[in-house]
């Protein structure tokens, strides 16, 4: 990596920031957090799309090397650490249908209703009821899977980890259970028992404090 410790441009409450920060801070990898407002609209001004045209978050700056997609950012860190990375192509296509899955049922499924839950005020009720059945047939897939895998790919703990995790852990704010997926709440603990885990949102506020 850059001598310069790369910049992670983000949003604190964003599921997509916490893959990327925790899978820098479980490297062990030097970093700096700058907080953008995306809930006002900062994430589509002119400055920061001059950075990533796609307008998304996060976005990764190391040196002269500009990473704007979350799994961009993810196998970068991977390949550049030697951690949670593939061995082969097998596992590489092991580890990214994770990717696919997040996507279709946890993106629009858990994610959303966690989102108009806690920014919404939880309206409107009729989205909410269109994105919980894709929501809950997720969390059955996911459930299924871990009943006989330890890990999601490759039988040990890979980026596709730091893809679906976070983004199963604030099910609290989706209206869901999660002792009613009994492999799921083992799996979440396992993930978190690994050195460096920390709970994103807390472990970014203490790091914007810290950098005031």
């Amino acid at each position: 990596m850059s001598a310069v410790a790369p910049r992670l441009i983000g949003q604190k409450q964003s599921l997509n920031t916490h893959k990327a920060a925790l899978m820098l801070v479980m490297t062990g990898s030097d970093f700096t957090f700058e907080p953008i407002d995306v809930l006002n609209g900062a994430h589509k001004s002119a400055d920061y799309e001059a950075l990533n045209p796609f307008g998304r978050v996060p976005t990764l700056i190391a040196g002269d090397l500009i990473l704007r997609q979350t799994t961009t950012i993810l196998r970068h860190l991977a390949q550049q650490t030697g951690q949670y990375g593939w061995a082969d192509d097998l596992e590489s296509y092991d580890i990214e249908n994770w990717f696919g899955f997040a996507t279709d049922y946890l993106s629009a499924g858990l994610a959303r209703l966690r989102f108009i839950n806690r920014f919404l005020n939880g309206e409107p009720v009729a989205i909410k009821d269109h994105y919980r059945p894709n929501m809950l047939r997720g969390l059955d897939l996911l459930d299924r899977h871990l009943r006989d895998h330890e890990w999601l790919a490759c039988g040990r703990p890979t980026i596709a980890e730091f893809v679906v995790h976070p983004m199963v852990f604030v099910w609290p704010d989706a209206e869901v259970e999660i002792a009613d997926w009994p492999a799921i709440g083992p799996w979440l603990d396992r993930f978190q028992a690994l050195p460096g885990w920390r709970e994103p949102e807390a472990m970014l506020l203490e790091m914007m404090g810290a950098q005031a």
